[in-house]
C-alpha cells in the first residue's frame, strides 16, 4: 500500500494531466515492455532493461523503480526492481 500512495504522490507531483488540470489514473500492469533493442520482462535484470530499453527518463532510488516515456505515441511504463530484477511493470497513460 505504501507504494501506491508514494507512487500517486509522485504522479501528483510531477503534474500528469491534460488541459492545466491533474489527472489521476490507475496504472495497469504489464508482463512486458517492448523497447527498440528488444523486450523487458518480469524477471530481467536491470542491466537487460537497460541494454533493451536505454537510458530512463527519471530513477527513484528510493523505490528502486525506473521511468521510461517514449513520447505521445506510447504509454509511460514504470519499471519496479527488486534485488536487481523487474519485480512489476506499470503501464501509464501516454507520453509526451
Amino acid at each position: 500500500m505504501k507504494i501506491v500512495i508514494t507512487y500517486f504522490t509522485v504522479l501528483v507531483f510531477l503534474g500528469i494531466g491534460f488541459s492545466n488540470a491533474t489527472s489521476v489514473f490507475a496504472a495497469e500492469e504489464a508482463s512486458s515492455i517492448m523497447c527498440d533493442n528488444g523486450v523487458v520482462n518480469i524477471g530481467d535484470t536491470d542491466a537487460d532493461v537497460q541494454d533493451a530499453c536505454g537510458e530512463p527518463n527519471s530513477r527513484n532510488y528510493e523505490l528502486n523503480e525506473w521511468v521510461y516515456n517514449f513520447g505521445p505515441s506510447r504509454p509511460v511504463y514504470t519499471v519496479i526492481f527488486k534485488e536487481g530484477k523487474v519485480l512489476r511493470i506499470l503501464e501509464d497513460e501516454w507520453g509526451s
